[in-house]
């Protein structure tokens, strides 16, 4: 490639980025690698010396991976990738209903193995979930009607069903969020929407007793974790302890106690959070909150400066996926909400997670880049 076609190339795609947004994002995913780092030390019973597991290592190299899809995804207009989204949720769904013919992991059918490499679709199902809600409800009307809120439900519990069945309760739960934001924002109506939202806390009995036994038990622990302090209530005990313990500067990075004498729970995935507020304080945690805080406010003004249906709606969507997944997260690390065992995007260890993150992103980003003009006098009509 020439430099004069490279140049066209970087002011068509690099020069038009949301340089603020990526920026935080690249200093999230640092965090994250060095903390997975610290959480991944371990001490060799036998000489007394600390080692480092491979999980940093590979983290960066998922990172690599991401930012190469990252780029694909930015390059080309999200207006190609829309014609994609009912294909992308057929596939998903078949790759959904394929996990239960997987033999199980860790007790649970959520994984492909992949030669030694781990691939979660649910994790993809929420972007694809986003995409699909955002084509089906750009121009339509009869979401406004009670009744037409029936193609939008259905294609949200279609995967949310699956997904339970899994089982996995948290990303399921990140479905539900999504399908109320879009439909909030691409018009439906207030009432009908608190209306749906009273049937389902009418039916939540119903979903607790049909929920497996330790997912029971991890709600009952967040209401008396005392009480099951010896099972579902000793991670949230001991992830409390050590965010609390960490004061305001925190006791330096891997120099956490609780965190290398390996009292938090899944310290490098669900509660890297617990990792981070023992070892940097209430001021790192602040800082972490308000990287977020800056990612969802540029994604927010993406969505308001963008009056194509489809490109607002995707907008939506990806900032609600993701700060849905940073609330219960964090609020599971502190004992606010009920142990779900969702990652925290952009720090927890996975290449699933992620990669869909980075997907989600590159959505966002490749929305506020391409701006395309719209003729109606209204937006999504």
């Amino acid at each position: 490639m020439s430099f004069g076609r490279l140049s066209q190339w970087a002011s068509r795609h690099l020069l038009k980025i949301d340089w603020l947004l990526f920026t935080a994002v690249l200093v999230i995913c640092a965090i994250g690698v060095a903390f997975i780092w610290s959480a991944s030390l371990r001490m060799n019973e036998q000489t007394a010396d600390w080692h480092v597991t491979t999980q940093p290592v590979r983290q960066m190299m998922w990172l690599g991976i991401s930012l190469v899809v990252f780029v694909i995804v930015l390059v080309l207009p999200y207006t190609i990738l829309m014609r994609f989204s009912y294909l992308f949720y057929v596939i998903g769904i078949v790759l959904l209903i394929g996990v239960f013919f997987q033999p199980p992991i860790k007790q649970v059918r959520r994984w492909y193995n992949l030669g030694g490499v781990l691939f979660q679709p649910s994790e993809y199902m929420k972007v694809i979930l986003i995409m699909t809600l955002a084509r089906y409800l750009m121009y339509r009307e009869n979401y406004r009607t009670l009744k037409g809120l029936l193609g939008p439900f259905v294609l949200t519990l279609a995967p949310l069903l699956l997904v339970v069945k899994e089982p996995d309760l948290g990303t399921a739960i990140v479905f539900v969020p999504i399908l109320f934001a879009l439909l909030y924002a691409a018009g439906a109506r207030a009432k009908h929407l608190i209306a749906v939202i009273l049937i389902c806390l009418l039916l939540s009995p119903l979903v607790y007793l049909n929920l497996a036994e330790y997912q029971q038990k991890r709600l009952t622990s967040f209401i008396n974790p005392q009480a099951h302090a010896q099972t579902a209530g000793f991670q949230v005990m001991n992830s409390v302890c050590a965010v609390a313990s960490g004061g305001l500067r925190g006791k330096g990075w891997s120099e956490g106690t609780q965190n290398l004498f390996d009292f938090i729970p899944a310290d490098r995935t669900d509660f890297i959070f617990a990792v981070l507020g023992e070892e940097w304080g209430f001021l790192g945690t602040v800082g972490l909150l308000l990287l977020y805080f800056l990612i969802f406010l540029c994604g927010l003004g993406i969505a308001k400066s963008t009056r194509e249906p489809y490109g607002r709606l995707l907008a939506v969507g990806v900032v609600t996926m993701l700060a849905m997944q940073v609330f219960i997260n964090i609020g599971m690390t502190i004992q606010l909400m009920p142990v779900t065992g969702l990652p925290l995007p952009l720090m927890s260890y996975g290449g699933s997670s992620l990669l869909s993150s980075f997907i989600a992103l590159g959505l966002l980003i490749n929305v506020g880049k391409n701006r395309i003009p719209v003729f109606a006098d209204e937006d999504f009509n």
